[in-house]
């Protein structure tokens, strides 16, 4: 439907206490930020000084005495909506009032004071806006209903609206979330004004005349929200409020300004840091975690960021790789909760700080040659020095099934199995995780040689779906928690690698306990084409159509019977075209989720006329019962006189009552499909659900009609308890709001949304799917993790009431004598089809008006929203065929032993290498490589340390040659934004082993959101040792410029395990050619050809290398 009122026109450290912050929505980064920028000052925000008394509010005036709410001006009693918490604010001394900006509201009833307040009033909220700013309306104190007003939160601007003379007339300005601020509205009948921490921000001129009511019932004074029908709080807010007060007169500036004396929004209170990494003065040599202990956190607002030498970094960020030797600042910049400018900075110092870019592990006949690249930011040789590690190894363990991140060491799981397969470097048997739903996981346990070691590294490689995830979790000892420490997409043709440095909280006894576990992310990232094309391969579809109500409506009032007809056909073309198309498009099911008529809302509505539009309804919706579709309808406010005629009785339940639908059973593709129907009631079908099957897969259509209570929640929580088994999917008139960004993703509850959503949603996982309708627009949600870790759901809003299409396309301008031109509300004219892919467990949308004959509805939107994004899309979805799974290849984990293996010196970029003998065939060896600035003092110069793995083989005589890698020549070209399959195109053939494509390893990264030029190469090993590495060159593009190539998760990080070793980064980068290491390979075996190619490397630049390579070609050719 459409919206009335719519608007036109003690000391901590912070790192481990950033969840008890006051202010819920502040990031890592913020709150540090404002704790640095705090650091030795006080805050005092500025008042004017005025001797009046302010004056006492006489409509309504909210108290937080005693820790509740209640209104000291009339004594009305507030009626409570959620669960609003009151308490102490630290700042401000005094209680407060906090809304969750989802469900809590509160109401105070003003409509006695109607006639009082329309001719001029003022109101006044003190509040802090904790919520994002995502374009939707925010309301503050409101009592807005097609009608009246409100201070909310529009786009960015705080906004004082009051409807006169026909529309909304508004005074606003800018402002800041994470803030005080002290804001009154005044309507005098000549104007409205805006007055913020009490002086006057705006004003509109235009708001003269009596403030037009509100209607529908909405007479209350809302906290936290607005007053929709029959005061249904609506446009809730996400803030924290101090006081709220309303008066039947305006009030004049000074009122005002000792209002805003008397909000007290000062204090004397100071925050000041107790220590930083780095602190001021500090010599930084190595990388670091950024970090800070703070006395006094809640003097921060949200605005703060923190900037090192100009480039913004993140609190918790590990930081400094890259850093050039000299002086370096982190500058801060923010406010404080009362609007007053922060700057501070933090001087530090540092030496060359080399970048790690991979290490390469390569067999020989004379040993194992081991290489580390880095990069040194000066361009200077690196020195580095390579020791030998202590190797752990997992000796197997145990896996199964969870569905929360477990909260102990020991944990009850579901499909348990022991297993004994060794995760050695270079294992051949994986171990395969199980396949589920739910959360797959596998457990292993370390024995460490050297347990007291200060450090130790644990690295994990393995496979998984590039539509999940892996993530590496480690036992913390002494927080007696779970801690995740990496994670990685998969990779179709790679092993991906997880690795992390650990310290002695993380050291149980001898050894350290770690956990594997599967995710299914859900990405809404399948890029699907807007081709205007309807999907060629998938299992079978379900149609949507929502919200006909002008469509019956004008089938019965138009003046002239042909366009009466013509707004009918609008709405029977849809469901003639699901009847004549349901085998050709293989729809099973199609859902109408209410608003069916327009004029049955009021009590006042005619009833003749009612039956009118109900008839012409149930004709078009005939045209499915005829053909034997599948079908089932549901009773939106314009149905039901907004959910208050209820009940076999009513006057939907004449038209669409259940023995419609019993009758229909065991008929045509109800017989098809298996389905049948069930009734809320005897003789009511306010609420029901059919059961149906498709592809050999078990369904339950829940259809909930508008205003669900508590009761009807609770039958539908039963139903779907007891078809637990089956995939569900919850069709419901008013969920999700429309989204207002271009792509139609992310929404706000709508008025069933909460209740279905806690009550039904949460508390039932085969819960794939819910549509619904009700506020015009298309809202596209995601929401992961829903009830439990790895459960998640498809929310639809796809409401095209409001679209409208020219009388001239419709052939209606001369017809209904518009003269020119004229937009119709013809939008609900298109319809969703959803087409569902059961073997990749993806359901592509495709939105249509067989009216028009045409795809997709984005140009007739009157708000011009979106970028038709929105009405063509593919989306993952949870049905009970999309399960997640991973294997193990390696699990270890490596102890510095500071025995020295070797040293060399390097360019910058190029690898330094040296050759490890005495090594015992089929046993496992670990290494570091640590690389410092070669001309700088050893005390202070910056240092990089990498390592890697490795299980030793026999060299064998016969098999020196290396592998063939097949790199196109040409650079890969992507758009920026877009994504990147790094290895597409990519093959590897050996010899000896044939195809060993799969064992490519990406080495390097691509940021696809940077234009810009980036080099990346591939690394290949046969059975024996012998290696290959070439590279190529990726050009990002600004956005509108060729492309090619797509993964899922827009970047190219590589995977760092062939199968036989392993390392923590990317391997060592060469632009020799594949056929020059051939060669060499041959000559020279291939310890000797690593030697020789590790000397070019480091003498002769990459140009200049490829010239070499084609003199060396030619001279043999």
């Amino acid at each position: 439907m459409c919206v009335p009122g719519g608007m036109d026109g003690g000391t901590c450290s912070f790192l481990s206490t950033r969840k008890t912050l006051m202010h819920k929505h502040f990031s890592s980064k913020v709150s540090f930020l404002a704790i640095l920028s705090l650091a030795g000052s006080t805050f005092v925000a500025p008042a004017v000084a005025h001797g009046q008394q302010a004056p006492v509010a006489d409509v309504i005036d909210m108290s937080l005495a005693d820790n509740s709410a209640s209104d000291i001006a009339a004594d009305v009693d507030p009626v409570q909506s959620g669960a609003p918490v009151v308490q102490q604010d630290p700042i401000l001394g005094k209680p407060v009032i906090s809304f969750d900006g989802q469900r809590d509201a509160l109401g105070f009833e003003v409509g006695d004071k109607f006639d009082e307040l329309k001719d001029g009033f003022a109101v006044e909220c003190t509040f802090r806006f904790d919520g994002d700013f995502d374009g939707n309306e925010k309301s503050l104190c409101a009592n807005k209903e097609s009608g009246g007003w409100a201070l909310a939160i529009y786009d960015n601007d705080l906004t004082f609206t009051v409807h006169v003379d026909g529309s909304y007339k508004q005074a606003k300005m800018e402002m800041q979330p994470g803030q005080w601020y002290h804001a009154v509205g005044v309507f005098d009948g000549e104007k409205s004004q805006l007055f913020v921490n009490g002086e006057q921000a705006a004003e509109n001129l235009e708001a003269t005349g009596e403030m037009t009511l509100p209607e529908n019932g909405a007479t209350q004074f809302i906290i936290g929200g607005d007053s929709g029908s029959d005061n249904t709080p609506q446009f809730y807010s996400d803030a924290t409020f101090a006081s709220a007060r309303l008066w039947t007169e305006p009030l004049s500036a000074e009122d005002i300004a000792s209002l805003y004396d008397a909000a007290e929004l000062t204090t004397e209170e100071s925050a000041s840091i107790v220590s930083s990494t780095p602190a001021e003065g500090d010599h930084i040599t190595r990388p670091f975690i950024l970090d800070v202990e703070l006395n006094n956190p809640d003097l921060v607002a949200r605005d703060l960021e923190i900037r090192l030498d100009g480039e913004e970094v993140e609190l918790g960020e590990t930081i400094g790789a890259g850093l050039e030797e000299g002086e370096h600042t982190l500058e801060i910049s923010g406010h404080d909760v009362f609007g007053n400018p922060i700057a501070e900075s933090i001087n530090f110092t540092s030496g060359n700080l080399p970048g790690t870019a991979g290490t390469d592990t390569e067999q020989g006949e004379d040993g194992v040659g081991i290489s580390a690249r880095a990069e040194n930011p000066s361009g200077g040789d690196l020195e580095t020095t390579f020791t030998k590690a202590n190797l752990a190894t997992a000796q197997g363990g145990f896996q199964g099934t969870v569905n929360e991140i477990p909260e102990s060491l020991d944990f009850d799981y579901e499909e348990g199995a022991d297993f004994q397969t060794e995760l050695a470097p270079g294992n051949t048997e994986a171990q395969a995780s199980a396949s589920t739903r739910d959360l797959p996981f596998q457990r292993f346990d370390l024995q460490l040689e050297d347990a007291a070691a200060e450090t130790h590294d644990v690295a994990w490689s393995g496979t998984v779906d590039p539509k999940r995830e892996v993530r590496l979790y480690v036992w913390n000892v002494e927080e007696e928690e779970w801690e995740e420490k990496a994670a990685s997409a998969g990779n179709a043709n790679a092993e991906v690698s997880l690795t992390a440095e650990l310290g002695q909280d993380y050291v149980d006894g001898e050894s350290i306990h770690t956990m594997v576990l599967g995710y299914d992310t859900f990405a809404d990232d399948l890029n699907e084409p807007v081709d205007e094309q309807f999907a060629e391969d998938y299992d079978f579809a379900i149609a949507h159509h929502t919200d006909t109500q002008y469509l019956s409506e004008g089938a019965v009032e138009q003046e002239t019977e042909e366009e009466r007809a013509k707004w009918k056909e609008g709405y029977t073309a849809a469901t003639q075209w699901v009847a004549d198309n349901a085998d050709e498009r293989k729809i099973v099911y199609s859902a109408h989720t209410g608003d069916i008529i327009e004029n049955w809302i009021s009590e006042t509505n005619d009833l003749d006329n009612a039956k009118k539009e109900f008839e012409v309804a149930s004709e078009a919706q005939a045209i499915l019962d005829d053909a034997g579709v599948v079908n089932g309808v549901l009773p939106g406010n314009h149905d039901n006189i907004t959910g208050r005629e209820v009940g076999a009785d009513n006057l939907y339940n004449q038209y669409f009552g259940p023995e419609r639908y019993q009758a229909l059973q065991g008929q045509g593709g109800w017989a098809e499909h298996d389905a049948s129907y069930h009734p809320y009631a005897e003789g009511d079908n306010d609420n029901h659900y059919d059961l149906f099957s498709a592809e050999g897969h078990d369904f339950i259509a829940l259809h909930l009609g508008y205003d669900v209570t508590d009761e009807e929640a609770a039958w539908a929580d039963e139903v779907l308890k007891q078809y637990s088994d089956r995939n569900a999917i919850v069709l419901t008139h008013a969920y999700n709001k429309p989204s207002n960004n271009p792509d139609g993703r992310g929404a706000d509850f709508s008025h069933d949304g909460r209740i279905i959503f806690e009550e039904i949603v949460e508390k039932n996982p085969n819960v794939a799917l819910v549509l619904s309708g009700h506020e015009h627009g298309v809202s596209i949600v995601t929401r992961n993790d829903v009830g439990q870790t790895g459960n998640h759901v498809i929310e639809l809003l796809a409401d095209y009431q409001f679209y409208e299409i020219g009388s001239d396309e419709l052939g209606l301008t001369e017809i209904g004598e518009y003269g020119d031109d004229t937009g119709l509300r013809f939008g609900s004219s298109y319809l969703r089809l959803l087409q569902f892919d059961l073997e990749n467990s993806e359901v592509a949308i495709n939105t249509y008006s067989p009216l028009l004959d045409d795809h997709n509805a984005t140009e007739y939107d009157d708000r011009q929203r979106y970028n038709g994004h929105e009405d063509e899309l593919r989306l993952p979805i949870q049905l009970n065929t999309r399960t997640t799974s991973f294997e193990t290849s390696s699990m270890v984990a490596l102890t510095d032993t500071g025995e020295v293996i070797g040293t060399d010196t390097a360019k910058s970029g190029w690898g330094a290498s040296t050759t490890w003998t005495g090594l015992t065939a089929g046993e496992s060896y670990g290494w570091y490589a640590t690389s410092r600035d070669a001309d700088a003092d050893a005390d202070s110069a910056g240092i990089a340390r990498q390592f890697g793995y490795f299980t030793a083989q026999e060299a064998s005589e016969e098999d020196s040659a290396a592998p063939t890698l097949n790199v196109p020549t040409e650079p890969l070209r992507v758009k920026a934004g877009d994504t990147v399959d790094l290895l597409e195109g990519i093959t590897a053939t050996d010899e000896e082993d044939g195809d060993i494509t799969d064992r490519i390893r990406v080495i390097g990264n691509v940021d696809t959101s940077k234009p810009g030029t980036y080099s990346v190469s591939y690394e290949v090993s046969d059975s024996a040792g012998n290696q290959t590495i070439a590279s190529r060159v990726v050009e990002v593009t600004e956005s509108g410029s060729s492309d090619n190539g797509s993964s899922d998760d827009g970047s190219s990080d590589g995977s760092s395990d062939n199968g036989s070793s392993g390392s923590s980064g990317s391997s060592a980068g060469s632009s020799s050619s594949n056929w020059l290491s051939g060669l060499l390979g041959g000559i020279l075996g291939a310890a000797g050809m690593g030697a020789i190619l590790t000397g070019l490397l480091n003498f002769f630049s990459p140009g200049t290398l490829n010239e070499l390579t084609n003199k060396v070609l030619g001279f043999f050719r």
